[in-house]
Formats: structure tokens, sequence, C-alpha cells
């Protein structure tokens, strides 16, 4: 055999997609879980019909995302859902675009002041992104009103939702990137992984097969299936997450599920990367309603985390930034005595009757709320209970009513043309998946993931190869990242055995 794939997600498909066309028949795809994809995933709602996007739901920099030129040319399906933000307080509704706030203003300077004291200045020590936040309210406080310090940060913390980490997790260093064009919400990313898999012959695709061990012989390497089955190829290309890699330097989880025990051991260059990176914990949860009956003005709807006056008066009563610290983590730790609720972080609701015209709403969330809620697993109720009251707030600022619980029937005498009747939730679950673990790379404070990208891109040695969305530069934690990788080491399985592109 010429080639091992570890992984069917996109960089799995594209690598091996790829090498079909320069001409690679004996190539083997193994697959640990009952389906294509990985953290590609596409299941329809509870009428049948409606479709979600249960892991990546966009083409990311589409100036310059090779996946999403192709999907343009094979006529893939797709919109741009690009929109401004409404955002909803708790206790004073909406606080988008107001005018004597400007929190949107607020923002951009808070992000420019993250680009001055990390790529403007030298030796500024990493921090969370809420301590970055605390330092600009409290070294700007007096150009700021109290409710531009009360509501501005809770704004800016919509990056959770980027990164699947809470602020106190994330490295305020690698917070804000820049972003390389608009976002185009793929209608559905099931069918880009069907199309890139039928250039693949169905028989060198092998599910339910996961791998537990690749060893280097002579001049083969030998992969091993958890059955004891045994594949022998020139070339390996591992695909499976960061976060399931990772496994494999360390002795305390040898017996975990996914885990790939490597012979010779992975080298030092890549073990030392995983030390200095982590993953993120996004995670979705899909509101079904029967009608819409709520407003389109917006797509896209930030619920932020609840503040208080209590807050602004301690920034500007603080006499030193560290009492300022201080004071804010005691509150932390108080709230988090008090127990955990939907007000205690921001969440993303992407309003999909407007962007698709479905009586849904997907939503958003980080870690560790994220594995929170999965692990309720498939209890509606209990999820639905949790979330009420910002699908409340939520319908009471877009023209709506309260929600009514239609999970197990519509209650007698409701009309859901008038009152949105919740008919189902979806749940990820990514972080209890034993093939995922997590959503995809994300930094601490500290942090650097360059080094674990560039060990990886480098190889475990000429013949085991590596790809996947942690292991690339360009569109790193993204599905063209993944895309990319996978067609990268192809060509350079290609290049080793003097290959090319097979004529049409």
């Amino acid at each position: 055999m010429s080639v091992i794939v570890i992984g069917a997600g996109m960089a799995g498909l594209k690598a091996a997609s790829t090498l079909h066309k320069y001409g690679v028949k004996d190539i083997k795809v193994l697959e640990s879980r009952d389906r294509i994809g990985g953290r590609l995933h596409t299941v329809t709602g509870f009428d049948g019909v409606r479709k979600y996007d249960l892991g990546a739901s966009w083409h990311h920099d589409t100036l310059c995302n090779d996946l999403f030129f192709e999907e343009c040319e094979v006529g893939g399906k797709f919109i741009f859902d690009d929109d401004f933000f409404i955002y909803i307080d708790q206790e004073r509704g909406r606080v988008d675009r107001d005018p004597e706030m400007g929190l949107e203003i607020i923002d951009r300077e808070i992000s420019k002041f993250a680009d001055m004291e990390y790529y403007q200045k030298l030796g500024t020590p990493d921090v969370s992104f809420q301590e970055l936040t605390l330092r600009y309210l409290y070294e700007k406080r007096q150009f700021l009103t109290d409710d531009q310090i009360r509501y501005s940060t809770q704004v800016a913390r919509y990056l959770e939702l980027w990164h699947g980490l809470d602020w106190k997790l994330m490295s305020a260093k690698d917070t804000y990137f820049g972003h390389q064009g608009r976002n185009a919400m793929a209608l559905y990313y099931g069918d880009v992984v069907e199309r890139i898999a039928k250039m693949i012959p169905g028989e060198c695709i092998e599910l339910n097969a996961e791998v537990q061990g690749i060893k280097r012989e002579k001049s083969k390497t030998v992969v091993t299936t958890k059955d004891g089955r045994q594949f022998s190829a020139d070339y390996c290309i591992v695909t499976v997450p960061q976060s399931v890699l990772e496994l494999s330097v360390k002795d305390e989880t040898k017996k975990e599920t996914g885990r790939i025990e490597f012979t010779p051991k992975l080298n030092a260059n890549i073990q030392a990367g995983f030390d200095l990176v982590h993953f993120g914990g996004m995670g979705k949860v899909i509101f079904e309603f029967d009608q819409t009956c709520w407003s389109k003005e917006s797509s896209k709807l930030v619920t932020l985390a609840s503040t208080s006056d209590k807050f602004a008066a301690e920034v500007r009563g603080s006499k030193s930034f560290d009492e300022l610290r201080s004071s804010v983590n005691a509150s932390d730790a108080a709230q988090a005595l008090e127990g955990r609720n939907c007000w205690n972080q921001p969440l993303y609701f992407i309003n999909l009757a407007k962007t698709v015209g479905t009586a849904s709403f997907m939503m958003l969330m980080q870690s560790p709320l994220t594995e929170y809620i999965e692990a309720m697993g498939q209890d509606q109720e209990k999820v639905f209970e949790f979330f009420r009251p910002a699908l409340d707030a939520i319908m009471k600022n877009m023209q709506g009513k309260p929600v009514v619980n239609g999970l197990a029937q519509v209650p007698e005498g409701v009309d859901p043309s008038k009152t949105p009747v919740l008919r189902n939730i979806i749940v990820t679950s990514w972080t209890q998946d034993k093939y995922s673990r997590g959503a995809y790379t994300a930094c601490r404070p500290g942090d650097d993931a360059l080094e674990m990208i560039v060990a990886l891109e480098q190889g475990q040695s000429p013949s085991v190869r590596f790809a996947g969305e942690h292991t690339i530069v360009d569109g790193a934690g993204g599905v063209n990242g993944a895309w990319s990788s996978g067609l990268r080491e192809a060509e350079y399985v290609a290049e080793q055995l003097n290959l090319k592109p097979a004529e049409k």
C-alpha cells in the first residue's frame, strides 16, 4: 500500500482525494467514527427538513479561502450572513448602537489597545483577555462614562465565541486577529464533505476503524487498529485532532479511547509544541421553533454577561490596578459560589429566521459552559430551563412573546404563528466525544501555537506526516486550514513518489 490516511475529516478527505487525483490507487482512509466528516456534521431538525451544521458553519476569510473558491466553481451553496450585532443586557435590554454609550466604538478601541500592547511594544507579558480589558478600563477610566465602563468589556467578550474559551482562559495576545474578507455560511458542510468524498473510491474508506498504533518498520509504516488488523504503507498521514494527538505524549492516557501509540515516540519538537497550545470548547445548541414570530432585524444577537453599577464604582475607586484585579477576582469567586446560569457569560445566537428562513436559533457557547451543557446530553427540558431567561430576553427585544415549551406537545390554545413555541433542542457533544474532545486549537496566556504548527508541518519523519487545522498557519482553526493542510501533505507525498496529477 502506498498511503494510509488516518481520519476522514476535511483534512483526511482532501489528502486522499488529491492523492487519487495524482493516480495513487492503493490508499486506505481509516476513520474511527461510523461516519465521515470529523468535526463537520450536518443533521436534520425535528421536521426532517431543516438542516444544521453542528460543527463548523462558515467559510471564513473569503478573500483568500481556496476551499471557498472551489465551492464557488462547483456551484456550492452558501450565504453571506455578516450583519450588525444586537447586544442584549439582562437588565437594560438592547445596548447596541446606543448614541450615548457608543459601545461598538469603545470595542474597537479595546482592540487597538491590545494591538499596541502586544505588537507595538516589546516584552509585554501575555495575560488573560479579562485582565487586558480590566487594564484598559483602569488606564482609560477618566475618558469613559460609567455605562461605558460597565458594558464595553462585556461587548468585547463576544470574542469568547470565536475562540471557544472563557475570557479568563483566553490569551490576550492572541484574542484579536485580522479577517481576510467576509464570512459565508455554508449550506451545508455535509454537502461539501460528500462532494470531496465522492472523489475517493468507496472501498478506500473504512469506518469504525480506530487506530491504536503507528510503528515504523524498516522501509514501511505499520498501522494497527483497535480490532487488531494491521496495514502497511510507504506513507502515513495523520489527521486526528490536536486534542486526540496530544494523548500520545502522555503516559497517563495509555488506556484512553482514541490514543495512538507511536513507535518511535513523537519527536521532541512535537512533544514540546503541545506544552504551548490548548484546545477550545466551542459548542452549539439549536433551538427549533414551530414558526417564526419574532423580528428578522439582524441575524446576529449576543446576550451579554450580567454586570452592575458596582463594577463601574470599583473601576473608578481602585487606587491601583492590583486592587481592581483583586476586587474583580473576589466578585468572580462569589458568583461561582452562587451557581451557573445563562447570564454568567455571553451567548451568541444566530437568527436563522433571517439567514435561511428557518424558525430556529443556533446558539454558540464556550468552555467551560460547553462541557456543562453537553454533559446534560439529551435532557431537553433541563437545557431549556437553563437558557430560557436568555431566550425570553431575546424575544422581548425582538418583538416577540415569551417562549412556550412545546417540546412534548404544543399546548392547547396556543397559536404558534403568534407565540414562539419551542419544538426541539439539539445539543452538540464535541467535548464529550472521545474522538474530538473539544472543538479546535485555542491559546491560553503564554501559549505560542506556532511552535506546534511548525513541528507538525515538518512531520514525525519523512514518511509519517500530519494534517489538520492545528498544523497550518493560514486558516488555523478553520475548515479551509484543514483543507489546505490535507492538500499540502498529499502534494508532499506525490512529490516523494515523483507523481504528477493524472489527466482528466
